[in-house]
């Protein structure tokens, strides 16, 4: 049986990062893609997330070598049988160039069937995104959203929700404390009609999202639980671990409120109605992992709306040149990144060690030559 070699970035005990070299068996592997670094990898490189993966990566795009030719898809991380269980979380991801046969084969069963006419580069933001339409698909549940949705946050899923409110026609407005970020997603020309702002997002907010890391999350939700108008729903996206409580919701484990709603289910009408302890009554939602069919609907509105998804996509780095942004990423503060500011970051690991390129928005899945 033949050998494959595998090079993956390795997290240390010290919170460091090394590339490791491996051999093991072609039976079953994946040859992996593309790959997008997601703020979550940046938490668990930090230490604010206790997730065990060595490996980290959960976001791209992989060729399986399947008995009745290559099949080429985009990764599906979360384990509907077991929220816990996620790829470049509780166990290795892929940052890697390819991807050993996983335990009970998750990684591949997870893998959903990539549009051949999507450019590769964009299926990095299909999960991102996919995770996106879920909770405008939550927020919609009951009584759609009409007037303002505020967004939280301003890394790839914050603006994936406001370009997704825009393409749909919702006011949206994008708050931030940090200026300077704010003018770098001005001159991105990333969002065309969102309002971004560093202050209080005005009156008219009949819905939010909060989309910001463990450390930043909970005053996110202080503004938007005071902003939204009373009976208003608020997506959780991310930032909450378990049994994180908040002073507005006094003992809510606010994680189970995202762990509601798990791949694609919507229960309970999507949304928890709360009475904060202002007095103001507004309905909680949040979800975790994404269905195979929001995963298809994401490529969809990629391949509708390539340039304006293209925008996303600030930085794309060979594998051998992730590792040390990504730590960089994590820890150094925005102006010392060696990066600089920057959006979506993705790994192509099949381009020559160290370098470096611009967003590819014509080469396709389809274009990529096939190793089967």
């Amino acid at each position: 049986m033949s050998l494959l070699t595998d090079l993956s970035w390795t997290r240390t005990g010290d919170g460091g990062l090394r590339l490791r070299r491996q051999r093991f068996t072609a039976r079953g592997s994946l040859r992996v893609l593309r790959a997008g670094i997601c703020g979550t990898d940046l938490q668990i490189q930090r230490g604010v997330r206790p997730d065990g993966a060595s490996v980290l990566g959960h976001e791209g795009l992989a060729e399986h070598c399947a008995p009745d030719g290559p099949v080429r898809g985009v990764f599906n991380p979360v384990d509907p049988a077991d929220q816990d269980r996620i790829l470049g979380h509780s166990y290795d991801g892929v940052f890697r160039r390819r991807y050993p046969e996983a335990p009970e084969d998750l990684v591949r069963r997870g893998l959903v069937r990539a549009r051949a006419d999507l450019a590769a580069d964009l299926t990095v933001l299909a999960e991102p995104l996919g995770a996106v339409l879920y909770g405008w698909d939550l927020l919609g549940a009951g009584a759609a959203p009409a007037g303002t949705v505020g967004v939280w946050g301003s890394g790839t899923t914050a603006v994936l929700a406001a370009l997704v409110g825009e393409l749909r026609g919702v006011p949206t407005v994008l708050v931030h404390p940090r200026r300077e970020r704010l003018e770098y997603l001005r001159r991105r020309e990333v969002l065309a009609t969102t309002r971004l702002t560093d202050g209080a997002p005005g009156d008219g907010v009949t819905a939010a999202f909060v989309c910001l890391p463990r450390e930043a999350a909970g005053e996110a939700f202080t503004q938007a639980a005071r902003s939204v108008e009373e009976d208003a729903p608020i997506d959780l996206f991310g930032g909450f671990g378990t049994g994180t409580r908040h002073p507005l919701t006094g003992d809510l484990d606010l994680n189970s409120v995202r762990r509601s709603n798990v791949c694609g289910v919507l229960r309970s009408g999507g949304a928890r109605p709360v009475t904060l302890t202002s007095g103001k009554r507004v309905r909680l939602t949040g979800h975790r992992g994404t269905s195979p069919g929001q995963l298809l609907r994401a490529q969809d509105l990629l391949a509708a709306y390539p340039e304006r998804f293209g925008r996303v996509l600030s930085h794309v780095l060979s594998l051998e040149a992730a590792g040390p942004a990504l730590r960089s990423m994590a820890t150094d503060p925005p102006g010392r990144r060696l990066i600089g500011e920057h959006l979506k970051v993705l790994i192509d690991p099949t381009m020559p060690a160290g370098t470096t390129r611009t967003p590819d928005l014509l080469t396709t899945v389809a274009d990529l030559p096939h190793h089967c």
